[in-house]
């Protein structure tokens, strides 16, 4: 993984171009946040199986091929400070939330209603190329950023809105209104004395991930950091099936 240069940096579509931007200014913003010691640390991180919040959510699973790279930028971030390593097979970003954590109770009927309106949506939907490029904070977790040529992703978020509005399902998240991208959890914070850990994010802002392209999605119930023991996937979608 290497930071790209200006020299080498390939042209970018202007709706990457808007979301690389606005990532940038999340950047500032908590980084700033975190450094006066504002991180929100998760209550339930030491005691994982006391935890039973659960969400409905679309998600869609890292390709194995990337787990290298995010393993080794995890390990070199874990020897700035301690903090909460999300294991290989929690690697996901999300599609779109349906249920929030501590606003869900499993209705099978309504899942399987949610996987019917879902499965017609996605067969015309093409297959997602994600571009992973660089590491960014909030104010809980570290994640690597995944953007998009086009705004294809967030007019689906906002068709299934529309879709399965009778189910009063989560709200898009501010930002995602106004621009949509990717994240993929790598670390959450077990501390708020970050200095350390910050500064090594800043190292890796503009390194290069890798690309990957998505054909499958799935309908899955996760706790908050996506442990295997703790997922049921209810079902799995083909993009572009119809």
């Amino acid at each position: 993984m290497r930071p790209r240069s200006q020299d080498t940096a390939p042209s970018v579509s202007p709706y990457r171009a808007a979301q690389e931007r606005l990532t940038e200014e999340m950047w500032r913003l908590n980084r700033t946040r975190l450094l006066r010691g504002e991180a929100h640390i998760d209550p339930f991180l030491d005691q994982p199986e006391e935890d039973q919040r659960r969400c409905l959510t679309l998600l869609a699973r890292i390709p194995p091929t990337l787990h290298p790279a995010l393993l080794d930028m995890q390990a070199r971030l874990l020897r700035a400070g301690p903090a909460f390593g999300y294991p290989t097979a929690s690697f996901h970003f999300t599609i779109r939330g349906i249920y929030d954590y501590g606003k869900y109770t499993r209705v099978d009927a309504d899942i399987r209603e949610i996987g019917e309106i879902l499965s017609r949506l996605i067969s015309d939907l093409p297959p997602l190329t994600v571009h992973f490029r660089g590491v960014n904070v909030n104010r809980s977790a570290v994640f690597v950023q995944g953007f998009y040529d086009t705004p294809t992703l967030g007019t689906f978020r906002l068709a299934i809105a529309e879709a399965l509005a009778a189910f009063r399902v989560a709200p898009l998240p501010t930002l995602d209104v106004d621009i949509d991208f990717a994240w993929v959890n790598l670390l959450r914070f077990t501390r708020t004395d970050l200095e350390s850990l910050v500064g090594a994010v800043a190292v890796f802002r503009e390194v290069e991930v890798g690309t990957a392209e998505i054909h499958e999605l799935e309908l899955s119930e996760i706790d908050k950091f996506c442990l295997p023991d703790s997922t049921v996937r209810f079902r799995t979608f083909k993009a572009g099936s119809g």
